[in-house]
């Protein structure tokens, strides 16, 4: 069988979405990868999880008809994110795969085998079948998006690691139990809602800017699979049964509440560009206090022995009183989502938060407030965006204007602007610029040859092989996250023991 000649980039982006869509960690192994060369116009990948999860990726282009089944392993070594092509053959009768590509003008080669059970159960592996693929509605893959970080996978007692679809109300619903988020104006190709385990894999860069469509398979497999066509991939997930998801309709808090607001578009992205610069963003939750007053909404926060820092509405509406701490992580998810209508019913009920739209086509986010006392506003630094003068927006460094509270009897202090900050050194570095000197001796990427432009595709290349390596690097610290918190909770319970032995001990004595 003839060798099969791919890009060597296009087996590094299919490696990449095929591990976030499995959940692969940095160093665990994956299924094998079948590769049919001149089939439907083109050469199609697919690799199939264990637990049903499955990638397939159509590349368009004629090419002589072939077929093998790739090693996981080699796609790390010739599917690495740079120029060129790499030519793969079977060996050994098909129980081994070499890759040739050409490194820099080095010739470089792989060599990968897999078991027999394992080769041939891709070779007959057959993606889904799907006739046709459906369209959910304008600004779908956005909300989709939207609700997989809204999701638990951790939790245990509900479904929260899913999302759910439902056809009736023409809903996407998540929640990790803390927040949650209903966006309404879909529809969707089944009678019953379905929960679909959140693909994170959305998040990709290779998925970001394709349309996404949907599709239900129940011919065949023993659980439905949800298949989501995304550009020139396919994704299914087994859908997942016999789990319970909370309704959430019953913990939305409806009317006006004790305030409301209503935030004009200045406001909004006033709030939403300053919220994560506010102080105590190293405190556990992250909290601000959420206050509306004398017709202002507010966002404040302090690091601990420092002066508090407020965010203050300029041309927003609000009516009546309320004050609460909220995580603002929750706030800035609101504020992305195009949240502009916002109730406050106290320090102990949640606050909603709704984007403006039409009675069908609408997104509610929903956050819990946190226990603990409100930031005070005593000596408080009010930062405040500009009334808009004109149809122009204001320009960045004109927007904010610290006023101190409880002191309007004197002008406005001179425009704060934001503190120029230094440069992204990893950014640096992957565009060829230099980050630091050389004063110990050593070259600075980017300056052998001044005068030589730099090779545009080797940039961005270097980009995303870049953006690749930091994606496994948060991938694997978001893993260790959750390992260290499951730590905790049974240190915590050994703890407790201990200590109820020891009192039990000097009961006894």
């Amino acid at each position: 069988m003839p060798p099969i000649t791919l890009p060597r980039r296009t087996l590094h982006a299919f490696r990449t979405v095929l591990k976030k869509h499995l959940g692969l960690k940095a160093r665990d192994d994956g299924p094998p990868v079948r590769i049919d060369a001149g089939a439907e116009g083109g050469t199609r990948l697919t690799a199939v999880g264990p637990d049903g999860r499955g990638v397939s990726l159509l590349i368009p282009g004629d090419r002589p008809p072939a077929g093998l089944v790739l090693p996981f392993n080699l796609l790390a070594e010739a599917g690495a994110a740079k120029n060129g092509d790499v030519s793969l053959a079977e060996a050994n009768g098909g129980a081994a795969v070499v890759a040739n590509w050409d490194e820099k003008g080095v010739p470089r080669s792989a060599r990968g085998s897999l078991e027999k059970q394992d080769r041939d159960r891709a070779a007959t592996f057959a993606p889904p079948a799907v006739g046709s693929f459906h369209d959910p509605g304008p600004g779908f893959a956005a909300a989709l998006r939207s609700a997989v970080a809204v999701t638990d996978a951790e939790s245990t007692r509900y479904a929260l690691g899913c999302v759910r679809l439902d056809p009736h109300a023409g809903r996407i619903e998540a929640t990790d139990s803390h927040h949650l988020l209903i966006a309404r104006g879909y529809s969707f190709p089944w009678e019953q809602p379905v929960l679909l385990p959140a693909p994170h894999v959305l998040s990709c860069s290779q998925l970001k800017d394709a349309e996404l469509r949907v599709a239900r398979v129940t011919d065949g497999p023993k659980v439905p699979l949800v298949v989501l066509s995304v550009g020139d991939w396919t994704l299914w997930t087994p859908e997942a049964r016999d789990a319970r998801f909370p309704d959430l309709d019953r913990v939305v808090p409806g009317g006006e509440g004790k305030a409301s607001v209503s935030l004009s578009g200045a406001d909004a992205a006033f709030l939403a560009d300053r919220l994560d610069r506010l102080p105590g963003v190293g405190a556990d939750r992250r909290p601000v206090t959420l206050e509306a007053k004398d017709g202002l909404f507010l966002i404040r926060a302090a690091d601990e022995g420092g002066r508090p820092v407020e965010l203050a509405t300029a041309s927003s509406q609000v009516s009546g009183t309320a004050i609460c701490v909220a995580d603002r992580r929750f706030v800035g998810r609101a504020l992305s989502n195009g949240c502009t209508e916002i109730v406050l019913n106290g320090a102990e009920e949640p606050v909603r938060c709704d984007a403006a739209g039409t009675e069908t086509l609408s997104t509610t986010i929903v956050f819990a407030t946190l226990a603990g006392d409100p930031v005070s506003a005593k000596d408080a630094v009010r930062l405040t965006a500009d009334e808009p003068t004109n149809s122009a927006p204001p320009r960045a460094a004109e927007t904010p204007v610290a006023v101190r509270e409880g002191r309007t009897s004197q002008p406005a202090s001179p425009t704060r602007t934001a503190p120029t900050m230094p440069r992204n050194r990893i950014a640096q570095n992957a565009n060829g610029y230099r980050t630091n000197g050389d004063a110990n001796g050593h070259a600075v990427r980017g300056e052998e040859n001044p005068d030589t432009s730099p090779d545009h595709d080797a940039l961005l290349e270097r980009v995303s092989a870049l953006g690749s390596t930091l994606s496994d690097a948060a991938s694997e610290a978001r893993s260790l996250a959750t390992d260290l918190r499951k730590l905790k909770r049974r240190n915590r319970t050994v703890t407790s023991a201990l200590a109820g032995l020891k009192r039990l001990g000097s009961l006894v004595a």
